[in-house]
């Protein structure tokens, strides 16, 4: 291993909280802890923003935190943590109201507060360690814009990345917003890392960035045992580095004539990732016998009115269970237990990878995808066979969906030991790796410009 070079990457969810943005390089930083480079992390503190809290997979010193957090924000993270509607609820409900009326009052701006404490901690961190590389990233833009900012002051290279885009999109197109602001920062940085490839393809087609700096990367899922309940054996979980998790998970038989099947969604449901279709198909498969013992367990948060449709739903058709959100390591015992797990895709959200489909691969459970045709997960799920991809807009290919994938359960759970080698190309470790790659080349840009 040559010189340590060190990079330091803001995150509106950084490491310590439940956000996407934090879980998915706390799952990446163990594998790089061997490599040339040290990764550091900046933003708001977990423990003041993020109402439930993970484990630190860095140390300590390498999260630069800021406690610059508005009082109304603090109070509604502490809300959030009680009971709905218990007395410690309503009581800090009340205080999160006094605080926003006294901050409208005194025209507090609660991002340029929050703003002005992690530009005072990254220049710290920044005289401790000396950073070789600023990395940002988007949601939030204010974020990525902060990261340009340090990066400029700094006189350090910029790497901006995009978990999604910054506009508004539509089934085929999409609209930039603050075009202008984002010209200028990706017009600032070294390279742009983008979590898909069709939203990377969108922003070199506008003409927000140029082709020849712009990198893809998808989540991945983790290696480390504890997120396995049914791998018990030391000498299992200690091969888990080096060898294919899914050739050393026990899977159980296909289900069988009789046998119930239980999908699950982990994670919210808003009503831009509308369920509707979903139901309207489930609907239409009463009297089905291949699904006849089909349940669904939704856990997260699922608009109101996906609750009226399910209480409509017929009193033959597939029983649809609403659970609270679980805490990551909670998920992957759910994921565990279900036999085909459940990714939905809004329909205007052609471009979306969702995390879920990552970080659940290496159970080794079926998958059903329901998107709008195109999106990049439509020719994984095709290409690896582990499961379908149905049109969101298509209750009626859903429907058949639900049927073919119970019927040919074992053909598609098979799917994951005869592609397992491809499949691996998503585990925590390689995709570490990738973006150790993507830092460097960000380097080597810089270098080549200067």
């Amino acid at each position: 291993m040559g010189s340590v070079k060190r990079v330091l990457l803001l995150m509106i969810q950084p490491p310590g909280g439940t956000g996407v943005q934090g879980l998915r390089y706390s799952k990446l930083f163990p594998y790089t802890q061997d490599s040339d480079w040290e990764l550091h992390f900046a933003g708001p503190d977990p423990r003041l923003t993020s109402v439930g809290l993970e484990p630190l997979a860095c140390p300590l010193s390498h999260c630069h935190y800021s406690n610059h957090i508005s009082a109304s924000i603090r109070f509604a993270t502490l809300k959030n943590r009680r009971a709905k509607y218990s007395f410690s609820y309503l009581f800090f409900g009340l205080l999160q109201f006094l605080a926003l009326r006294l901050e409208t009052i005194k025209h507090h701006d609660s991002f340029a507060h929050l703003k002005a404490g992690i530009l005072e901690r990254c220049r710290q961190a920044d005289r401790d360690y000396g950073f070789d590389l600023i990395a940002a990233k988007s949601p939030d833009f204010r974020i990525l814009e902060l990261g340009a900012e340090l990066a400029q002051q700094l006189g350090r290279p910029l790497l901006a990345i995009y978990d999604d885009p910054h506009g508004q999109r539509d089934e085929t197109s999409f609209y930039p917003d603050d075009r202008d602001r984002q010209v200028k920062v990706l017009g600032q940085a070294e390279a742009a890392l983008f979590m898909s490839p069709l939203t990377r393809d969108r922003y070199v087609e506008q003409g927000l960035v140029e082709g020849h700096k712009t990198f893809c990367l998808t989540d991945s899922y983790p290696l480390n045992p504890k997120f396995y309940p049914q791998l018990t054996a030391p000498s299992a979980a200690s091969a888990l580095g080096a060898l294919s998790l899914g050739a050393l998970a026990p899977r159980a038989e296909p289900p069988g004539e009789g046998r119930a099947y239980r999908l699950v969604h982990l994670g919210n449901l808003p009503e831009w990732r509308p369920i509707d279709p979903l139901l309207e198909a489930l609907a239409g498969l009463e009297g089905r016998l291949a699904t006849d013992g089909l349940s669904i367990d939704l856990y997260g948060y699922l608009y109101p009115a996906a609750h009226a449709l399910i209480r409509a739903l017929p009193a033959g058709a597939c029983r649809v269970q609403i659970h609270p959100s679980v805490d990551h390591l909670e998920s992957h015992r759910v994921a565990a237990g279900a036999d085909i797990l459940l990714v939905m895709i809004g329909p205007r959200h052609r471009d979306n990878q969702p995390s879920k489909f990552f970080v659940y691969l290496g159970h080794h459970k079926p998958v059903l995808v329901i998107g709008p045709p195109g999106n990049p997960i439509q020719g994984l799920v095709e290409g690896l066979g582990i499961g379908l991809f149905c049109d969101v807009n298509d209750p009626a290919a859903i429907r058949d969906g639900l049927a073919d994938i119970v019927t040919r359960y074992g053909t598609y759970q098979a799917a994951f030991n005869q592609n397992s080698s491809a499949i691996q190309r998503y585990r925590a470790d390689a995709v570490a790796g990738d973006l150790l790659a993507v830092f460097d080349a960000t380097l080597a840009l810089a270098s080549g410009r200067s």
